[in-house]
């Protein structure tokens, strides 16, 4: 069976990506606090901005997937999207 991808969610897409997006940051905030307690000046800039990953990183994500998704489903509806074939295989 042969399917084609015509269009792609912004919202629902959006949402897991931000989800899974979520753990790398925490890595990234994670190293923040190793920054933090290191008790070094010039690391306490770093240190916070690594503590905020979280949030950057799934604003950013979410962003650029919703500009990404405009940009396939304006040539989808122009060219055609993705197409794929499936195959149903019984037990």
């Amino acid at each position: 069976m042969r399917t084609q991808i015509t269009r792609i969610s912004y919202y629902q897409n959006a949402k897991i990506l931000a989800i899974l997006y979520v753990p790398i940051g925490l890595i990234y905030a994670i190293i923040g606090i190793f920054f933090l307690l290191m008790d070094l000046e010039y690391l306490k800039y770093t240190g916070y901005v690594f503590l905020s990953m979280p949030l950057w990183l799934s604003l950013v994500v979410v962003g650029v997937h919703y500009a990404v998704a405009s940009v396939y489903n304006f040539l989808a509806s122009k060219v055609g999207g993705f197409e794929f074939d499936f195959t149903v295989i019984k037990n």
